[in-house]
């Protein structure tokens, strides 16, 4: 397959209506229309054998990796179903993600194996059916019940290495992040031993002090999740955990922006101190994502999406209904920040945190064809995974 006549955001800068050649799921040629081959027009006798694509007026960015979702069109991970998940993932790539964690919140033992279990069954299946499933994130059970957010209370409990290691099997070693309280009892020890495993282990949720999360980093903590929410917070005395997230440069952290969970001057703090490289944009989306006003559930409770944002009947803000395309605008035309930068952080960003970036979250030869075709006004028109389209706005390709 050929895409021509975009512009092509890499690395490098961009590529004015240039040239995307893709084979077997890879960007195997990126090129400028003056590459000798006519602009791979259907004349040219280099793509004969091509399915092509004419993007003209619109710009390829690197497809948005989402590592923190529950759910969206109405559905949510911890319904326990293949149906549910797809559902999920349809509807994020919709709005431009082509690669997704999906996030637990703190259920009972039972359901939370289940919902791991369900990961064992989905490695290999097809992931033209929308964003493709990068593993699970574990947002809980082992946080701060002072700290719980929106989390069920009753789900939370201590540290447990025993059924850590029970979750893994059950997913079949498909357990890729998990968020955790440090100061919880036992945290530590299950850092260590999550960072042994494979795992990305990720602080939130917690009332850590700022010596409890750099102790947690050097067990092995990484990462802070979702960046200001649920967190001890700033004071020049004892600078909390958001002290320890601005200024340890070992944490990569990731940030709602949908203009409520925080506001755009802590969000330029956050960018100041940690920078394009470690900043990575989530959307913590619920089932209410892609879906209009009404009531829905996170974690067997009742949320209700209003007004743009989603939240439980006491008012607390309850994961969001924010889209990755949504939170890549804000950056852009509430933040001032360039596309480049606001594509990094929702795609090359998440992709090194992941450890997939050897493979993902930039338009580069030799990467897997995950793809957003974006308007001038930034709107998602079409996504394409390891070269399937599997979201086209009608009427919009040639």
């Amino acid at each position: 397959m050929i895409i021509k006549g975009a512009d092509i955001l890499t690395p490098q800068g961009i590529i004015e209506s240039g040239i995307i050649e893709i084979k077997d799921g890879i960007i195997t040629r990126i090129s400028p229309p003056e590459c000798g081959c006519e602009g791979a027009g259907r004349t040219c006798g280099c793509v004969d054998e091509h399915s092509v694509i004419d993007a003209t007026g619109l710009t390829v960015v690197p497809g948005f990796i989402d590592i923190h979702a529950h759910g969206g069109g109405g559905c949510d991970i911890e319904d326990g179903n293949f149906e549910s998940l797809e559902k999920m993932c349809i509807t994020h790539a919709a709005h431009g993600t082509t690669g997704i964690l999906p996030a637990t919140t703190s259920p009972p033992r039972g359901l939370l194996l289940e919902v791991a279990g369900l990961f064992r069954s989905y490695t290999g299946r097809p992931t033209s059916r929308g964003a493709e499933v990068l593993g699970i994130h574990l947002e809980g059970p082992w946080l701060n019940p002072k700290m719980k957010g929106a989390q069920p209370l009753s789900g939370i409990r201590r540290p447990s290495i025993d059924e850590l290691d029970r979750l893994i099997d059950a997913s079949s070693g498909n357990i890729r992040m998990v968020t955790l309280a440090p100061e919880m009892p036992g945290a530590l020890d299950l850092i260590r031993h999550a960072k042994d495993s494979g795992l990305i282990v990720s602080l939130g949720h917690s009332s850590a002090t700022y010596d409890q999360v750099l102790a947690a980093v050097d067990k092995g903590a990484t990462h802070i999740t979702h960046a200001y929410n649920a967190m001890s917070g700033l004071h020049h005395r004892n600078p909390g955990m958001v002290g320890a997230m601005l200024s340890c440069d070992r944490l990569t952290v990731d940030v709602i922006l949908d203009g409520f969970h925080i506001h755009r001057a802590a969000a330029k703090i956050l960018l100041k101190c940690k920078g394009k490289d470690n900043v990575a944009l989530i959307t913590d989306a619920t089932m209410a994502a892609g879906m209009p006003e009404g009531e829905y559930e996170l974690g067997g409770q009742k949320v209700i999406h209003k007004d743009g944002a989603v939240r439980l009947p006491d008012g607390t803000l309850a994961g969001s209904a924010l889209t990755m395309d949504k939170a890549v605008r804000y950056l852009v035309l509430e933040l001032g920040c360039s596309l480049s930068d606001a594509v990094k952080m929702a795609s090359q960003t998440p992709a090194r945190i992941l450890g997939l970036d050897k493979k993902k979250g930039s338009v580069e030869v030799g990467k897997d064809a995950d793809l957003v075709l974006l308007d001038k006004d930034l709107q998602v028109k079409a996504t394409f995974v390891c070269g399937d389209p599997v979201y086209v706005q009608e009427g919009v390709l040639r």
